[in-house]
């Protein structure tokens, strides 16, 4: 009996079907959860930045009543916080921007999906004294937190960050869960 020789094979030079259906899933896995790494990312910065922005009109307008030696107050533009503020000199004490009263800042509209919230004590504004403490216009002292909330669609409790005004006026900001609301009530 005769053995048929086949010729000798070259080195192949590509892939396989197979082989290249598998590493297309692969890397298919791999970008799916690269994008939804770098969005949970980049949302959890925009909340960092906002908190931080607030933080700072919060800290300025403390700073400028002690600096100035008067009263000055961060009071929201329209009916949320999330519409904006504004801080000024608050001459008469009313929390309310008056004719011949100095505008110190202005902070526009809370981009995409961010919601700003504020309790009772600081719903409307938060006003300082010379001395650099929070006081309401009727003289009582002011604490409250504003919560900052990113309200996507697969937002979570963790997804927020407080801004906390103690008694003495001192503001901070907190992402422990102790200090956070359920932001995934009233989402819009």
């Amino acid at each position: 009996m005769k053995r048929i020789q086949r010729p000798c094979r070259t080195a192949s030079r590509g892939f396989t079907l197979v082989e290249m259906m598998a590493t297309l899933a692969v890397a298919g896995m791999l970008i799916t959860t690269g994008v939804t790494s770098l969005q949970a990312l980049l949302g959890n910065n925009r909340l960092a930045t906002q908190a931080n922005v607030l933080m700072h009109s919060i800290m300025l307008a403390r700073s400028e009543a002690i600096r100035r030696n008067a009263r000055v107050t961060l009071a929201k533009v329209g009916e949320q916080w999330e519409s904006g503020w504004i801080g000024f000199v608050d001459n008469n004490a009313n929390a309310r921007l008056d004719d011949g009263e100095e505008l110190l800042l202005t902070q526009g509209p809370l981009p995409g999906n961010l919601r700003l919230t504020a309790n009772r004590g600081v719903r409307d504004y938060i006003s300082y004294t010379a001395q650099g403490r929070a006081q309401r216009v009727s003289g009582a002292f002011q604490a409250g937190s504003l919560m900052l909330c990113d309200h996507h669609e697969e937002a979570t409790p963790h997804h927020a960050r407080a801004i906390i005004i103690s008694s003495s006026g001192r503001p901070r900001v907190s992402s422990r869960k102790r200090d956070l609301r359920d932001c995934t009530k009233g989402r819009a």
